[in-house]
C-alpha cells in the first residue's frame, strides 16, 4: 500500500509544481484561473485520498476472505461522501483493528486512533499547522467547488493543507498494514 501511497502523493506533489511554475504571474486573468485551479486541485486531492482510503479497505478485506473483499468493494462503491475523520475512525473499529485505550481512559481507540495523535503532534509542531482543520478544510473546499463551484481557498491553501493533512491518509494506511 505504501507504493499506492507514494505514487498518488508524488502525482499532487508534481500537480502542484507544474500549477506554481505556470501561473506565477499577478494579472487578473491568471489569479482568476489560479482560484479555479484551487477548487479543481481541492477535488482532485479530496479524489486521490478517497482511492487511497477505499483500496486500503478493500485490500485489508480481501486479506481476510477474498468474499469479503469482493462485499466491501460494492459497500463502498460510492465511498467519497463517507472519509471524513469520523469516518474513517469508526471504520478503524468496524474492520476489527485492535484496540488500545490510551492510559486511564475507556474510550474505544484502535491502532488508528494511536497512530494519529502521535502524528498530529509531530505534524503539528513541523507545520504549524492543525492536522484535522487542514484534513477537514480540503473536503470543505472540494464539495464547494463540487457543488458551487466557488473555494475560498487559495491553490497556496489547497496545497498547504494537503501537505498536513496527508498524514491522516497515511495514519490509516499505516494502522491497517499493522
Amino acid at each position: 500500500m505504501s507504493e499506492l501511497i507514494e505514487a498518488n502523493f508524488h502525482h499532487l506533489r508534481n500537480l502542484a509544481s507544474d500549477f506554481e511554475g505556470r501561473l506565477s504571474g499577478t494579472s487578473a486573468v491568471e489569479q482568476r484561473l489560479r482560484n479555479e485551479l484551487a477548487g479543481m486541485f481541492a477535488v482532485t486531492v479530496a479524489a486521490t485520498y478517497e482511492g487511497i482510503i477505499k483500496d486500503t479497505l478493500i485490500s485489508y478485506a480481501s486479506a481476510i476472505h477474498p468474499k469479503y473483499g469482493n462485499h466491501i468493494e460494492q459497500d463502498f462503491e460510492k465511498l467519497n461522501a463517507r472519509v471524513s475523520l469520523h469516518h474513517l475512525k469508526a471504520y478503524s473499529l468496524q474492520f476489527g483493528l485492535p484496540e488500545l485505550p490510551p492510559p486511564g481512559k475507556t474510550k474505544k481507540w484502535t491502532t488508528f486512533h494511536k497512530l494519529l495523535d502521535e502524528r498530529k503532534k509531530v505534524v503539528e509542531r513541523r507545520f504549524r499547522k492543525d492536522l484535522f482543520v487542514s484534513y477537514t478544510n480540503l473536503f470543505a473546499w472540494r464539495n464547494a467547488y463540487a457543488h458551487e463551484r466557488t473555494t475560498t481557498a487559495t491553490f497556496t491553501d489547497v496545497y498547504e493543507s494537503h501537505r498536513v493533512a496527508q498524514y491522516v491518509v497515511r495514519a490509516f494506511v499505516k494502522s491497517f498494514e499493522v
